[in-house]
């Protein structure tokens, strides 16, 4: 397959397709294509590293509330009444809502799994699905979700899920640690999302969560496969902890925002220490979208506003944070997206998702508007 006359870096180049790699990447020449980007701009795929899919059902519900009273007043309760359907067709919109936007992967955690697992394959998109553990995680003993958690499909695969330090009981915490190493799993966790949180964690284990994971021996059993979402208030020890754990961080500065939570995301502070920065919606009950491309501006604005330095975290750097450092480039997987902008600068600072036209999934063309 041949994408034509496509924008990279403001010159107009040809892209070779071979099953699901990008074969290359020329200049631009009159030849058959398959594709006519007619100079349209080329991207590499935007990779939610934190949401909550079956939550496009509850967008709107319990707006403008504090993170504590959301959960237990308005999700945790809607959640009780999901079903194996329901969350089908939840995730099934937020995949095609992703995909509209130029994502081409996502990181979940959530329940139902086979349900949702179901709807990635239908939509093209490429999904990591966490099984959420709460409390002491006795569930994880099921040989029924072993069996689940050892299965993938084209576009799926699985990663164990504890809530957060608040919902999961030490033991819950080692046990989801534990299994994962047993399985070659990566663990995924909602950590210091607000001040609330490390306070009552200091108040209750006499440590920060971080701090608390460490004790617990989670930080050397997972040996650096763990993705946090939030991070929000750190100490300089629990920076220097990630970083010594190669932990990968989700900054989600819409969600956050909205939430209350904060907003002073450490992000040149955890990039100096070693730590893999990614970019996340977080569930559209709490974000109201799912646009990547609406979250990096966010997420770069947020640097420059409470730093106070207009030159931090430029526009390349965060396409490069989004995308987990993929380029448009011959090797590279043909994950991708068209849009009608004019410059990388356009895409971050002058667009949302619906200026995308085409998105790719490994040479597969999963969503198509108005492109030739």
């Amino acid at each position: 397959m041949t994408i034509g006359n496509a924008l990279l870096d403001g010159k107009s180049v040809d892209i070779v397709i071979n099953g699901s790699i990008i074969e290359s990447v020329t200049p631009h020449s009159p030849c058959a294509v398959d594709i006519d980007a007619h100079g349209l701009s080329v991207f590499p795929g935007l990779c939610n590293m934190h949401s909550h899919a079956p939550m496009t059902l509850f967008r709107g519900l319990g707006d403008d509330q504090p993170l504590d009273i959301w959960l237990n007043k308005y999700i945790w309760p809607a959640e009780q009444r999901l079903t194996d359907e329901t969350v089908y067709e939840g995730t099934l919109q937020a995949c095609r809502e992703m995909l509209a936007s130029g994502t081409t992967a996502f990181n979940d955690m959530y329940f139902r799994l086979p349900a949702m697992a179901k709807a990635v394959e239908e939509s093209g998109i490429i999904g990591r699905l966490g099984y959420n553990v709460f409390g002491d995680g006795d569930d994880l003993d099921d040989p029924a979700v072993r069996d689940l958690l050892s299965q993938g499909g084209c576009n799926v695969s699985y990663s164990i899920a504890p809530h957060s330090v608040y919902t999961v009981s030490e033991k819950g915490l080692r046990k989801s640690a534990e299994i994962c190493r047993q399985m070659g799993l990566p663990m995924h966790i909602h950590m210091n999302e607000t001040q609330k949180e490390v306070t009552d964690c200091i108040a209750h284990y006499g440590c920060r969560p971080w701090e608390l994971l460490e004790k617990l021996g989670v930080l050397d059993i997972m040996d650096g496969n763990i993705i946090a979402a939030h991070c929000l208030y750190l100490s300089d020890n629990e920076i220097r902890l990630m970083g010594r754990h190669h932990i990968t961080a989700v900054h989600c500065p819409n969600s956050n925002l909205k939430l209350g939570s904060g907003y002073r995301f450490p992000m040149l502070e955890l990039l100096e220490a070693g730590v893999r920065v990614t970019l996340g919606t977080d569930g559209s009950a709490s974000s109201n979208n799912l646009d990547m491309i609406e979250v990096m501006k966010t997420a770069a604005l947020l640097q420059k506003g409470w730093r106070g330095d207009p030159t931090v975290v430029p526009a390349q750097q965060i396409l490069s944070i989004a995308t987990l450092g993929r380029t448009i480039a011959a090797g590279q997987s043909a994950c991708l997206f068209l849009a009608d902008v004019k410059s990388l600068s356009d895409l971050v600072y002058a667009s949302h998702g619906d200026s995308v036209k085409m998105t790719m999934v490994n040479g597969k063309v999963t969503y198509r508007k108005e492109c030739r």
